[in-house]
């Protein structure tokens, strides 16, 4: 015979309602008797039963997360910001993994609206909200994380990248850097766009042309990398831009394993956007995104949302710093040993 709430009172000498709101958080106990409490359920046994919770508030306490690429370390360390914000207010997170494609995200958006989740985190494939709109319900709580979707009707946090590429480019050409290599990422996101325009903006303001050639998409697939590395040392490029951080240690050890020192032989400018980094980007530059604010903002959002689905839609936009090699001072002389 499985045991109740009540068990659980009788047992620890409180009544069910103060089981209730230890369990569900929903008014302060005192310490020592959540322990009690705490203590109580675990030798027990006892286990809440969510159905049964669900059908009487309405809520199941999960949250839905859909991001493109669960491997990723960017979002491995957004997914463990959120899920400590949303642990806080006992709230749970079910995570979902795309692969940067849309069907499959329209196929995990109609399951988790169906009763699953009382909200949802969208870093979605989709260009536009039309591609996915018929997938959620009308006034859905959702956030909609790190890529702009054109007419999404939600709340939005994203982190701008535009001037922090901007400076890096600056910086490449101020070093007299003048054949400058791009690897950009999945193209039809928007963070590719934003990444790329401020490449070639930054290079047409300083009368440089945009040359086509200089100019590759990558992605997460390392083989990729090898071949874009390759074509941009043919074509002479002495500096190389990665504009996602799931290529750039790949293409730091490219260089190195070419007889290539990163930092003087070859500048190159990475993206940094989670908290362990391989020592081969050492040397490099660096576009650092604030990816532990920006999923503890992620997380917040979330339970706002829910909390207020009559609110008016919010946008939060958070910005990336560049964060020149060792040796180098922005706006000043170079320091280091840069082999033109």
């Amino acid at each position: 015979m499985s045991v109740t709430i009540a068990d659980v009172a009788k047992c620890a000498g409180v009544s069910t309602a103060t089981v209730s709101h230890v369990i569900n958080n929903t008014r302060t106990v005192s310490k020592e008797t959540s322990e009690r409490v705490l203590e109580t359920i675990n030798q027990l046994g006892f286990t809440r039963n969510a159905s049964a919770r669900t059908l009487k508030t309405g809520k199941t306490d999960m949250i839905g997360l859909v991001v493109p690429d669960i491997s990723n370390l960017y979002f491995a360390t957004i997914i463990q910001q959120v899920e400590e914000i949303l642990g806080r207010q006992g709230k749970n997170l079910i995570i979902t993994n795309t692969k940067e494609t849309l069907s499959i995200e329209q196929v995990q958006l109609k399951n988790l609206t169906s009763g699953i989740v009382d909200g949802l985190i969208i870093a979605s494939a989709a260009e536009n909200y039309a591609m996915i709109e018929s997938c959620i319900p009308s006034r859905f709580p959702c956030v909609f994380i790190d890529r702009n979707v054109q007419g999404c009707q939600h709340d939005a946090l994203i982190i701008a990248s535009y001037q922090a590429m901007h400076n890096a480019v600056m910086s490449l050409i101020e070093r007299g850097h003048r054949r400058i290599g791009y690897i950009a990422g999945v193209s039809n996101i928007s963070t590719t766009r934003e990444r790329l325009r401020a490449y070639c903006d930054t290079l047409q303001s300083q009368g440089l042309p945009v040359d086509e050639e200089l100019i590759l998409y990558g992605n997460s697939i390392s083989a990729r990398v090898v071949a874009a590395i390759d074509q941009l040392l043919e074509r002479r490029c002495t500096a190389i831009v990665v504009s996602n951080n799931l290529m750039s240690v790949q293409a730091a050890y490219q260089l190195s394993a070419r007889g290539i020192t990163v930092g003087q032989d070859m500048d190159l400018v990475v993206y940094k956007d989670y908290e362990f980094y391989s020592t081969v980007l050492a040397n490099c530059d660096m576009i650092v995104q604030p990816v532990m604010e920006f999923g503890n903002a992620i997380g917040d959002a979330i339970l706002e949302r829910i909390a207020h689905p009559e609110a008016s839609i919010k946008e939060r936009i958070l910005t990336s710093v560049f964060q020149p090699k060792p040796g180098f001072l922005i706006g000043g002389p170079y320091l280091g040993s840069d082999k033109l």
